[in-house]
């Protein structure tokens, strides 16, 4: 049997040496830095209102999708949409598709190139219209299909479109 005392040593000691346990000495704690942000991609001059699509996994360090709305989107309004499609390497060739679902139509411009010989940090523009069909929050897909040092890859991206209630006819003011 263990005695009572030697089992109270024992617990104490065990505690002492988890309370040291990872930690450095004071004297030899670094001060924390700050991390370094990711290298973001350079984006090559686009107009201001444009932003960036949505990027699926690291898609964007190779090729960003940029785009602008032309008007408010409602419904029965065909919406033009302003595309940049910005490549941050070089490659062969780029070509894109979109797409979209559910009371949201790309009646032109559903498809881009292909373009070649594409050059890093130039943007390739493109015209979309959409035609939204009914109210509500509605994506559209881009596939990006590159060909280039890596291959064949495709990389995906979503423009999020909020579409508000029809507008009613302007009412002529009375005489």
């Amino acid at each position: 049997m263990i005695s009572s005392r030697v089992l109270a040593l024992s617990v104490a000691v065990l505690f002492a040496a988890l309370a040291g346990c990872g930690d450095p000495a004071p004297e030899q704690q670094a001060l924390p830095t700050a991390p370094k942000p990711a290298a973001k991609p350079k984006v090559a001059q686009l107009p201001n209102e444009m932003v960036a699509a949505v990027a699926a996994g690291k898609s964007a360090d190779a090729v960003s999708i940029h785009f602008a709305l032309g008007s408010p989107p409602t419904v029965s309004t065909p919406l033009p949409v302003q595309i940049a499609i910005v490549p941050h390497k070089p490659f062969t060739t780029v070509r894109v598709h979109f797409e979209s679902h559910d009371g949201l139509t790309i009646p032109m411009g559903a498809d881009y190139g292909p373009a070649g010989d594409i050059e890093p940090d130039k943007p390739l523009m493109h015209q979309l219209m959409l035609l939204p069909a009914k109210e509500g929050m509605f994506m559209v897909t881009a596939s990006v299909d590159t060909v280039g040092d890596e291959g064949n890859v495709i990389r995906i991206f979503s423009i999020p479109v909020v579409v508000g209630p029809a507008q009613p006819a302007a009412v002529p003011a009375p005489k």
